[in-house]
């Protein structure tokens, strides 16, 4: 399936979240960028809501729940626009249309393409550990309607041994699938490619535009930086894999434009009253949660700047000393409710043992050059972040310094994951992200987009106006700029992307070397479903990705991921499967779990240098128990004969 398939369900994603989400945010009173921005965590939102509602009620999950919600909320909004007579509506100036949709159009063709690259194939898929879930979870939400964050963690823990799990982009894939009939794989890449290079620029382009004003120069600035620092957005989809939190960080820019513009800070704060700001935030921040809670946590921790700012402004205009109080008061609930979400959020104890990995002055210095994850650094962002801070000491506004100090939050997050060797701080800081210095290196590439953006900009009007003073015609000077942005694009993707793009290509590799599924286990999970029948189940250790015949092939199997609740019956087949013919014991569990298939991909595993035998369905050449009914390479799909079965 070549890469221009994957243009069906691109389409079918963006349908999706114009549907659920476009509608919405026009009724809140949303145009142009602002719409385009928010519609996309608004239709998570609903989705995410509308899988735990389904849930508790019985209801299969299919787009219907999702347009149902989005119905009633849309009639909502309508009777209190109503009620409450509000005609607001907030755009930025027409007269930049052109501009906006020239830099989202280049920006995501730069994104775009070098996804493309990496993937290679529509139904390509990461080689790597965490999506054995993220695959099965998509089918097992197709197969069992089932979608709820409080109830998919039952895939491989039917025993409620994980009580919550993210949801809303598993769900979403799933509708996917559901409306377009493509693989899981092809509606994983899908949504990816439609993360990456569509959400992602018009989050960021909206989240500059708010703080730095709108003028063709902060949108270029901002489309440049967007597309130069792989670390947002391939880094999510390259490494883990963590397609949740890829999405989650695309949302952020937008959510975080709207928590601006609530507390006054922006160039369009008081286009609409600061209710209908704070209903925006309200439909963003649970999407921003149930696509992946890192990204409610950098939410908290990159609105920071913008509450101090909010509240230094009170400060200074409170006509007395009680409201001064008062405002003091606030703030201190406010660190405290931070402090609580942050030890609340954090994942089990087992889960934040990441080690660090650089020492301090190392990690300053990669991020001040940008070098984040990948060999190469991005340095002319760095050079635009130093810009930038120079434009914040000339122009010291409100905007700027928030922009200056979201950038300090994220460098020092980044800072304290890979380099502080105080564990009960680096955790206290860090934990909510596994202490996993990787998942702060994507979200310090996004908190860095305004300030670099600022530097680019500010630097660029500089010169322009210079030309202006020497009078230089208009027309010449639209085409000198024109031409700098291509050349800037240029440059900036020249640095950290091409090697970036090399890398993470290898993860997506289906060759003999492949650690997840090679070509030839590939090969044989397609044609799966023409053996095994519909209610049989298949064993096979997941670590070799035999447990992906569920997604691929739409077979159930014993071990749907890796990490899941291993019954007794589950453990003696993986042990003793093979002396089925010996063991009546092995044949009662064959029986209670309805195995009639065992899938042998060796014992290579995705992770290369952990090994976790299961004697039980492996090496089953000289098995009496098996018979070998189709193989390619060294796959090989065996029939249970023990056990009456034969």
């Amino acid at each position: 399936m070549g890469m221009l398939e994957i243009l069906w369900p691109v389409f079918a994603v963006v349908a999706i979240y114009a549907v659920l989400g476009w509608t919405l945010a026009l009724l809140i009173g949303l145009r142009g960028l602002w719409a385009a921005a928010a519609a996309p965590v608004f239709a998570t939102t609903v989705i995410g809501i509308a899988t735990t509602v389904a849930g508790w009620l019985g209801i299969r999950w299919s787009p219907l729940p999702a347009i149902v919600l989005g119905a009633i909320i849309a009639i909502a909004l309508v009777i209190v626009r109503r009620i409450t007579g509000a005609h607001e509506i907030v755009r930025f100036p027409r007269r930049l249309r052109w501009w906006t949709l020239g830099v989202l159009a280049a920006t995501a063709i730069a994104i775009g393409w070098f996804v493309f690259r990496v993937v290679g194939s529509a139904d390509a898929i990461s080689q790597s550990f965490d999506n054995i879930f993220h695959l099965n979870a998509i089918r097992y939400i197709v197969d069992t309607g089932t979608a709820s964050p409080l109830e998919i963690g039952q895939m491989a823990s039917p025993g409620g041994g994980v009580p919550f799990y993210p949801s809303a982009w598993h769900a979403t894939a799933a509708l996917v699938v559901q409306l377009t009939g493509v693989s899981i794989p092809a509606a994983i890449n899908a949504m990816s490619l439609t993360t990456a290079a569509i959400i992602w620029p018009a989050g960021a382009l909206l989240l500059a535009r708010t703080l730095l004003g709108s003028t063709p120069s902060v949108m270029i600035g901002a489309g440049i930086v967007a597309a130069s620092v792989p670390a947002f957005p391939l880094l999510p989809m390259d490494y883990g894999v963590l397609y949740p939190y890829q999405l989650a960080l695309a949302l952020l820019p937008a959510t975080l434009a709207a928590t601006a513009s609530l507390l006054g800070i922006g160039r369009y704060a008081r286009r609409i009253a600061p209710g209908w700001w704070a209903l925006v935030i309200i439909g963003a921040v649970p999407g921003l949660a149930l696509a992946h809670p890192g990204g409610f946590v950098a939410w908290l921790a990159l609105s920071v700047p913008m509450i101090v700012v909010f509240a230094a402004r009170l400060w200074r205009t409170a006509p007395s000393t009680r409201r001064r109080v008062l405002i003091i008061a606030g703030s201190v609930v406010f660190a405290g409710v931070g402090v609580v979400l942050l030890k609340v959020l954090r994942p089990p104890l087992a889960s934040r043992l990441w080690p660090t990995e650089a020492g301090l002055g190392e990690a300053i210095g990669k991020a001040l050059s940008v070098q984040l994850f990948y060999p190469g650094a991005a340095w002319l962002v760095g050079i635009a972040v130093l810009a930038g801070l120079f434009w914040v000491v000339r122009e010291r506004s409100a905007e700027t310094i928030v922009a200056a100090a979201m950038w300090a939050v994220g460098a020092g997050l980044f800072v304290v994951s890979i380099a502080l060797t105080w564990g009960s701080l680096r955790d206290a800081l860090t934990g909510s992200w596994y202490n996993n210095w990787q998942r702060l290196a994507a979200l310090f590439a996004v908190a860095l987009v305004p300030l670099a953006a600022l530097g680019i900009a500010r630097t660029a009007d500089a010169v322009a106006d210079a030309l202006r003073r020497r009078r230089a015609p208009d027309g010449l000077r639209l085409v000198l700029g024109l031409a700098a942005s291509v050349l800037a694009l240029i440059a900036f993707q020249s640095q950290a992307v091409p090697r970036a793009v090399d890398w993470a290509a290898s993860t997506y590799d289906e060759d003999a070397d492949a650690l997840l599924l090679t070509d030839d286990e590939t090969a044989l999970l397609e044609r799966l479903d023409d053996i095994v029948p519909e209610d049989a189940v298949v064993a096979g250790s997941a670590y070799t990705g035999a447990g992906l015949a569920y997604a691929i092939a739409d077979r159930k199997v014993l071990m749907p991921h890796a990490l899941m609740d291993i019954s007794p019956e589950l453990k003696l087949i993986n042990a003793h499967l093979a002396d089925a013919d010996t063991m009546p014991a092995v044949c009662d569990a064959i029986d209670a779990l309805g195995v009639e298939y065992v899938l042998d991909f060796g014992t290579l595993e995705v992770h290369e240098h952990e090994v976790h035998p299961l004697p039980g369905v492996q090496d089953l050449e000289d098995s009496s128990a098996v018979r070998l009914v189709d193989s390619e390479g060294d796959a090989r799909l065996y029939e249970v004969t023990a056990c009456g079965l034969g």
